[in-house]
């Protein structure tokens, strides 16, 4: 089983800190531009220090108290780029400027604007290779998202109904962000862009509507094509578009709601409760491409969070249930090897017996947490012994044949990033294993970027029952159900897509639907 090598996050410093509009009209030498707010933020990172950045925020008409609305993020195409912030409301969100689209879809509407000469991707629309979603997010890319998680902080939104579309560069930068980020999104609509097809799998549960023109001379209609057939061949159902005769304009059809139901359906779709919410990564291995080969043996070392995946309702049992369901031709078998309290030491010390005596394809680490933690107890474990530990377990796994994911340490407490004493001390072991497995070559599964980034969005505060929802039971998640887009009536305008050869991969991030 070939597994996606995935790039260490990038660990810009984001500081948002107010900056006043008048100043920011001042010096732009801008006037109020109505509808829309002028935001800003200050963004550490790269070759950025302390710059400002701006964008623009477009409000409910009318914000009823006790009301929450849905928050969309447009990334804009290269022509828009620059630092007026002004031009990047070309195309959709001028719609949002008439009276009509706002009452009809009210929402908050964020419009970051990228740098001229700068891109929301490390990959060009120009480049003849398929796009990477493996490498760091761009510095442009970070302050978009910081301005989504900022305007989250004091609105009233509704997290369960928050939606990603772009045009072109943009197009690129939706689905870029879409499988990093997979779970923050109720819905996703990239406009004649292009993806990383080998992440692809990781949007088998979202709903996404892409559309493309077939003679689009600027973006190969192939890049659309391309994630379309990935996705579909990882068990999902998304909604594709491929316009006849249309170059590169097809967000005028798109977001065109008197040609199609595009937006109506966007602004219907809504992220099902976290324990309702199906897993991309059981949907990929379930599928009829499952990149499970016959007889493989997958290990999961750990402490007691995977110790726990083992019981009824543990995540690794649900999953050995659904394997067996769906595909009892592969013979798959998943086994639990955790116990409460380890540590890198203690996974070091049991690794042949617990591990490699099952001659595993591959083996799962998730491990950090009690290094950590028991610093408390005076029993956690040096730096210099974490990393020289690891390594050693991933280099005799690798010797005896298995491939190996390493998941950072995610958190301690569930609590948001800053209200735990370690949360210094964590960050410092997850970068760590980060490092480890950049050198060692093998995959990482970062959840500690993408457990406290979610944390951010979808909890307001510290829920002491959290872990055991998200993490020891998952079984209604786990259960077979349908898409959970939402069908608009009448017939979808859907082209047919050739689908390239099956991909590979142990499991879609897990931590994508934590």
């Amino acid at each position: 089983m070939k597994l996606p090598i995935l790039a260490s996050l990038s660990c810009a410093l984001l500081a948002v800190i107010p900056y006043p509009l008048a100043f920011a009209q001042e010096q732009a030498g801008l006037a109020p531009f109505a509808p829309f707010e002028e935001k800003s933020l200050i963004y550490t990172g790269g070759a950025y220090s302390e710059e400002p950045f701006r964008y623009l925020l477009l409000k409910p008409d009318a914000i009823e108290e006790g009301k929450q609305y849905p928050l969309v993020l447009f990334l804009h195409g290269a022509g828009e780029r620059g630092d007026d912030n002004r031009i990047q409301t070309a195309h959709f969100p001028t719609l949002f400027k008439e009276e009509g689209f706002r009452k009809r879809f009210p929402c908050f509407l964020i419009a970051p604007q990228c740098r001229t000469d700068q891109r929301w991707t490390q990959t060009s629309w120009e480049d003849t290779s398929p796009p990477s979603s493996k490498v760091p997010t761009t510095a442009q890319m970070d302050v978009a998202i910081q301005a989504l998680l900022t305007t989250l902080d004091g609105n009233p939104i509704d997290r369960s109904r928050i939606y990603l579309t772009g045009l072109s560069m943009g197009g690129y930068g939706s689905w870029d962000l879409a499988v990093r980020k997979s779970d923050w999104f109720a819905a996703v609509a990239p406009i004649c862009g292009g993806g990383d097809a080998d992440l692809a799998h990781r949007l088998t549960t979202t709903p996404v509507w892409a559309y493309h023109g077939d003679v689009d001379w600027v973006v190969p209609v192939r890049r659309s094509r391309d994630m379309i057939a990935a996705i579909r061949q990882s068990g999902g159902i998304p909604r594709y578009t491929e316009v006849p005769g249309r170059g590169h304009d097809s967000w005028v059809p798109a977001y065109s709601d008197n040609s199609n139901h595009l937006l109506t359906w966007m602004f219907q779709q809504r992220l099902a409760s976290i324990d309702q919410r199906p897993l991309a990564g059981i949907e990929a291995l379930g599928s009829a491409h499952s990149p499970l080969a016959k007889g493989e043996r997958i290990v999961f070392l750990g402490d007691s969070l995977t110790a726990a995946g083992v019981g009824p309702d543990g995540y690794i049992t649900l999953l050995q249930n659904e394997l067996n369901k769906r595909r009892p031709d592969l013979d798959a078998r998943l086994i639990g090897a955790g116990i409460g309290g380890h540590k890198v030491p203690d996974i070091c010390a049991r690794l042949d017996r617990d591990v490699l005596a099952f001659a595993p394809s591959v083996v799962s680490i998730f491990i950090g947490v009690n290094d950590v933690w028991h610093f408390e107890m005076g029993s956690g474990t040096s730096e210099a012994d974490y990393e020289s530990g690891l390594q050693d377990v991933i280099a005799r796994c690798q010797k005896a044949g298995a491939q190996v994911v390493l998941a950072t340490p995610p958190l301690i407490g569930e609590k948001h990033r800053g209200q735990n004493r370690h949360d210094a001390t964590l960050d410092i072991y997850a970068d760590l294993s980060r490092k480890v497995a950049t050198r060692m070559g093998v995959t990482v599964c970062d959840l500690r970027e993408s457990m406290t980034d979610y944390l951010r969005i979808f909890s307001r505060k510290w829920d002491p029952d959290y872990r055991r929802r998200s993490l020891h039971q998952r079984r209604q998640s786990l259960r077979r159900r349908p898409h959970r887009e939402v069908a608009l009536p009448g017939p979808v305008s859907d082209s047919q897509v050739e689908k390239p050869s099956p991909m590979k991969w142990l499991f879609a991030r897990l931590e994508s639907s934590p």
